[in-house]
């Protein structure tokens, strides 16, 4: 069922087709109604509509430029709709009519796709790309530098991390090389480690930074262990081998749970590190500006 939201763009897309992004004389009218309805959903955060609707102008425009720029702006909402496949879709389509100014943006979404893909590699090549075209607005670029470094270091690149900092001087980055400064004065936890203390009930667990688990594994493998002498002492063998069996899921659960331990506090810092390298920022597509094409930063 169309919400009232939406029901009102089509009304509007009817009765005011000259108003917003729609405006530009050369847009046949089926394509100035789609536009006019991409808004009105990407307001509404109708990602995927407003992505096909974009789509549609984009099919419906004769004009190069304004097609590029509407292939963009739907694989720009198919990103935000988690849709990592056909945002690149678009972006393929949208990059074959080769306007100067999709270059930089066209960069931006296909580091954001791959980093929705989890594909670090990519992800550090499209913003290390765009980190690098001096004409777009420095507030992107410190975004895509900043983006391009927390890539990195989900690929556990730390060196890499700090040249893609380095490599841009003449952009404030004071606060991401921090954070990588920090990063790098910590030490990870060895897991192997972490299993070898683990023989000791809980200490694996209070290596890797994890108290509570530490001390509920003590607990249970000290009932157990008490409960085995206690049966044994009184010839119970039935219920000493019933106990033994449970203490020894007990026991190995301290073993590989000091193991697993340390590799999630090796995880949690790295994410920590990579969301403060990220910031708060995201990107918005000014639907206003089409068809030429601007990405804003919004915190």
């Amino acid at each position: 069922m169309l919400t009232a939201m939406r029901i009102l763009g089509y009304v509007l897309c009817l009765v005011l087709p000259l108003g917003g992004v729609a405006r530009a004389a050369e847009m046949p009218p089926a394509a100035r109604v789609a536009a006019d309805l991409a808004v009105v959903l990407e307001a509404e955060g109708d990602h995927a509509g407003a992505a096909l609707e974009s789509g549609r102008v984009a099919r419906l425009t004769p004009a190069a430029d304004q097609r590029a720029a509407w292939h963009w702006a739907a694989g720009f909402e198919y990103l935000r709709a988690g849709e990592p496949a056909r945002s690149e879709a678009l972006l393929d389509a949208a990059e074959e009519e080769t306007p100067a100014d999709l270059l930089f943006p066209a960069r931006l979404v296909r580091g954001e796709t791959a980093r929705l893909r989890r594909d670090w590699d990519n992800a550090a090549f499209y913003f290390g790309s765009a980190a690098r075209d001096r004409a777009a607005p420095a507030d992107l670029r410190a975004f895509a530098v900043r983006r391009a470094a927390a890539a990195e270091l989900e690929r556990g690149d730390q060196a890499a991390a700090r040249a893609a900092l380095a490599a841009h001087p003449e952009i404030e980055l004071a606060e991401a090389q921090a954070v990588l400064a920090r990063y790098a004065a910590g030490r990870d936890k060895r897991p192997r480690l972490g299993g070898a203390l683990g023989l000791i009930p809980g200490l694996g667990y209070l290596y890797a930074g994890e108290p509570a688990n530490a001390l509920r594994s003590l607990i249970l493998n000290g009932l157990f262990l008490f409960g085995m002498v206690h049966t044994a002492e009184r010839d119970q063998w039935g219920a000493f081998a019933i106990i033994t069996f449970f203490e020894i899921t007990w026991y190995s659960g301290s073993i590989y749970g000091g193991l697993d331990a340390s590799h999630r506090y090796n995880q949690a810092r790295r994410v920590a590190a990579v969301e403060a390298l990220d910031g708060s920022g995201r990107l918005e597509a000014d639907y206003e500006a089409l068809p030429a094409i601007r990405l804003n930063l919004r915190f």
